[in-house]
């Protein structure tokens, strides 16, 4: 690739910084299509739980009633909210004028949105979870540690994969990438402090902690199993709090070098970017199904 040359951008602001980490973690991050990736939110997280709990005739049907209701409230909800955060963002791409407690409200902001989906499906797959009997929590069980291999793996081989993976969520907001930019991706995931087997001990000590809960059902067995699906960093050790928190600041240095380094270009692709996805967020809350 031949880097741009192009008269030297004004620095893009924090606020912009921080829209890109958040906008990568948030639910469309992997998909070409918000519009037809969302179509299918329901099925695809009906198939995700199924996988996971081998329910009878009757809880299926309970399950999807509730995947149904969830993908209505969503729509009809969090994507008004979604489109007006982005346009909000798009407004802002070339304002300088940040401070740290505008940055912090963006980061709380995006944390507000994940926390209120996981909020609500919690609420409405809970009770479908505690009437499972002793053979479907084995089978809950099994599926789990299946998942934990499985994702195990993957981290193992996963550098190559993460480089790209960079380059494809930078590319998504910014167009095509500099020389200088491919670069800062190379030395990031080089660099990165992420140890996969960490991970997947604080996902099994989790696992553990949930299913035992659930067999057991001690007082107030329902708010703690809540809980540990709703906020699952409260059982986060020390250690791994420190790398996530590692994780996070090798993150946004990364998005900071890669858009104060953006061109005008760049610039403009990102803001067209935000309001495409606004204008599809609008789009999918006026649909019914």
């Amino acid at each position: 690739m031949t880097t741009a040359i192009v008269p030297q951008p004004s620095r893009l602001s924090p606020r912009t910084t921080i829209l890109l980490m958040a906008v990568i973690t948030l639910l469309f991050s992997a998909c070409s299509s918000v519009r037809l990736a969302y179509g299918h939110l329901d099925w695809w997280m009906d198939r995700t739980l199924n996988n996971y709990l081998d329910l009878g005739g009757a809880q299926k049907d309970l399950l999807q009633q509730r995947v149904d209701e969830f993908h209505r409230w969503h729509r009809q909800t969090q994507l008004p909210r979604y489109a007006d955060y982005f346009e909000a963002l798009a407004a802002k791409v070339d304002d300088a004028d940040t401070t740290p407690a505008q940055l912090d409200a963006i980061e709380t902001q995006v944390d507000a949105f994940w926390h209120a989906s996981i909020t609500m499906l919690s609420d409405l797959m809970l009770p479908i979870v505690t009437q499972l009997n002793a053979e479907q929590i084995d089978q809950l069980a099994e599926n789990i540690r299946k998942e934990r291999e499985k994702s195990l793996k993957k981290w193992n081989k996963a550098q190559r994969k993460r480089e790209k993976e960079f380059r494809k969520q930078a590319e998504r907001w910014l167009g095509d990438l500099t020389d200088a930019q491919e670069s800062m991706i190379d030395r990031q995931v080089a660099t990165t402090t992420f140890n996969p087997k960490r991970r997947d001990a604080q996902r099994q000590l989790w696992a553990e902690t949930f299913l035992d809960i659930l067999r057991n059902k001690p007082d107030g067995y329902e708010a703690r199993l809540r809980t540990l699906l709703i906020d699952p960093q409260t059982l986060w050790s020390a250690d791994y709090r420190n790398m996530q928190n590692q994780l996070r600041t090798q993150a946004r240095t990364l998005a900071t070098e890669i858009l104060e380094s953006a061109t005008a270009e760049q610039r403009a692709h990102l803001k067209s970017t935000l309001l495409e996805y606004a204008a599809d967020f609008r789009h999918l809350a006026t649909q019914k199904h």
